[in-house]
């Protein structure tokens, strides 16, 4: 008797669920939250920025009202300094920005600022500027993503932007 218990245990026969299935159902159930919480937000974003700045500890950082913007998942900013920032300054700010899961893509050339690089985070894009420019000095934050866990803007049908009267033909 005590042989078929073990056996039924160990099978997973004998009614309910195998431990093979309750296992997947667990695996999948962490996948989907893992998902969901791979879609970075506005809100994420900017406290990444925030993070950064205040690592840097340097300057005021505003943001840039993008409200109006084609797209919600936007995020531009700039940490004001008076002269341009220090490399130490500007090596906290990615040293905070990777601890958050930000990661350097590339350095680019930028006409506009001393020092330029390509961040990406999931499906987000982040330029960040470091230098001084005629507007002033200090570390340009600016990103776009793809998901940003608020519904996008859909395109106009074809027939709310086109003539009324499509002409015919002969």
């Amino acid at each position: 008797m005590t042989a078929i218990a073990v056996m039924t245990a160990l099978t997973g026969c004998g009614g309910g669920d195998s431990v093979g299935a309750a296992g997947e159902r667990a695996t999948t159930a962490r996948a989907a939250e893992k998902a969901a919480n791979d879609e970075v937000t506005v809100d994420a974003v900017r406290g990444d920025v925030r993070a950064a700045a205040a690592a840097a500890g340097i300057g005021r950082l505003e943001f840039y009202d993008m409200s109006k913007a084609a797209t919600p998942c936007l995020v531009a900013g700039a940490l004001r300094t008076e002269d341009a920032p220090k490399r130490e300054a500007v090596d906290s700010v990615f040293a905070v920005l990777k601890a958050r899961g930000w990661g350097q893509l590339e350095r680019v050339s930028a006409e506009d600022t001393d020092q330029a690089w390509h961040l990406v985070k999931n499906d987000w894009e982040m330029f960040l500027g470091a230098g001084k420019v005629p507007e002033g000095a200090g570390i340009v934050f600016d990103a776009s993503g793809k998901a940003c866990g608020v519904p996008m803007p859909s395109r106009p049908a074809a027939s709310d932007i086109g003539p009324p009267e499509r002409p015919v033909l002969p």
